[in-house]
């Protein structure tokens, strides 16, 4: 008996104790008012710079009634075009609160009409409160006002990132009169907004720059396929010519955005598993090559059988004679075209943007995707351009030149020493009877 009577005292005084901790914890609680903890605010924004909605949240305090309160903002906040507005929840019930806001400065005094009661959940949202451009951890501070005078607001912290030059143009854009007036014509918002443009140069260089890269070790290594496969296609044994002219046919009558799908998601069901870069490089090198070899060897035949003929009577090999006679000439000639397909294959670099590389494309896309307008695409095009027409000038001046050293133009009884020179070196490399040392027409050449 004494021993269960000894057990009983011990339980209820295990109670009573426990009963005397919640207690000391929930009374301090209480006197804290409206800084007590579950005190939350939260942002919309995560950049620097911008009008930001704040959203705060917190309970009122046992027989204390919430006359207004009074927000102070970092150094630099501009709450000139601030707004609030508030509801209560008291139980299961939640109304509306009038406000009258007062902004000045960096802070934002809000006044309850009526007061909020005492035990009731508060929430306050600030409207269009530009922040500071100050990136890292933010505090707000204040007091709040009730029956029994003003007290302070804990301070509350929220995180924002300094906005970059770029951006800070941006904002400074969107508050001018005259690019308002501009985007207010829907076409000219749509696909030249000057905020979004200034925004998007940074953000596309960087896929600009992997976009040159791409085609940069591409085409490079897609000029020897289209050489080799040029001479298989001449070759002398038909299989060699069959398998040249089936990787040509192939790749020729396929989409490259075909190409790309089997190579990024039908290799790995095989094993064959490789960084999207190498990938990427390898699939337009392959494609170009197909259609730099038929330029090769529409090049390589469109030389005179003479020059092999003169060649050989020199001495020169096969080979010497295609590297140091024909090749020259075949490049010289059909360097416009090579020119053609490098940019062919730099508008087609866009393609990969499908499988996920970040190149030019997809960085268009993605910030497209995210401010909802399209004047991304505009730069992205610009980017295009600053290659593309540069080099459509060169080719077009190259075509003149090579024009010119072919006697393509000038009067018809104008020779100069270039053209005379062409024509003494047409004279050697075509073929001569063994008596008469004329050109023999009997080949038809």
């Amino acid at each position: 008996m004494r021993t269960m009577r000894r057990s009983r005292g011990l339980q209820r005084l295990g109670a009573l104790l426990c009963l005397m901790a919640v207690v000391a914890l929930v009374v301090p609680l209480a006197a804290l008012g409206i800084g007590a903890a579950g005190t939350t605010m939260t942002i919309d924004q995560t950049t620097g710079g911008l009008e930001t909605r704040f959203t705060y949240e917190t309970a009122t305090a046992p027989g204390e009634t919430v006359l207004g309160i009074d927000f102070a903002f970092p150094e630099g906040t501009d709450t000139a075009k601030a707004t609030a507005d508030a509801v209560t929840l008291v139980g299961l019930q939640r109304s509306n609160v009038t406000v009258e806001t007062q902004a000045k400065g960096t802070s934002v005094k809000v006044i309850f009409s009526p007061s909020v009661e005492p035990s009731s959940t508060l929430r306050v949202v600030l409207h269009d409160v530009l922040t500071t451009y100050a990136g890292g951890k933010q505090t707000v501070s204040g007091t709040y006002t009730t029956q029994t005078g003003t007290h302070k607001l804990p301070p509350m912290t929220f995180t924002q990132g300094a906005p970059t030059v770029s951006q800070r143009i941006g904002f400074w854009l969107n508050r001018q009169p005259l690019v308002k007036t501009w985007n207010s014509v829907p076409i000219l918002n749509a696909f030249f907004n000057p905020q979004l443009i200034a925004i998007s140069i940074p953000i596309l260089f960087w896929g600009w720059l992997l976009s040159i890269a791409l085609i940069g070790v591409a085409y490079p290594v897609a000029i020897p396929i289209g050489l080799a496969t040029a001479f298989l296609k001449m070759s002398k044994l038909a299989p060699v010519r069959w398998i040249a002219s089936a990787y040509i046919n192939v790749i020729r009558g396929t989409p490259l955005f075909l190409q790309i799908y089997i190579a990024f998601f039908g290799l790995p069901l095989v094993g064959i598993r490789l960084p999207d870069f190498p990938l990427g490089v390898i699939v337009l090198a392959v494609n170009s090559g197909a259609y730099l070899a038929e330029i090769f060897r529409a090049g390589i035949q469109s030389i005179n059988k003479g020059q092999f003929e003169a060649a050989s009577s020199l001495g020169m090999t096969y080979a010497q004679a295609m590297a140091y006679v024909i090749i020259p000439q075949t490049v010289r000639r059909v360097l416009p075209t090579m020119t053609s397909e490098f940019i062919l294959l730099f508008k087609d670099t866009a393609l990969l943007s499908a499988v996920g590389i970040f190149e030019l494309m997809m960085n268009a896309k993605n910030s497209a995707a995210n401010t909802g307008n399209v004047t991304a695409y505009t730069v992205a095009a610009v980017y295009y351009l600053m290659i593309t027409i540069p080099l459509i000038n060169w080719v077009g001046k190259l075509e003149q030149r090579l024009a010119l050293s072919e006697g393509a133009s000038g009067s018809p009884g104008t020779k100069t020493r270039k053209s005379g020179a062409l024509e003494g070196m047409a004279r050697m490399a075509a073929p001569v009877t063994a008596d008469a040392g004329t050109p023999d027409d009997t080949d038809g050449r």
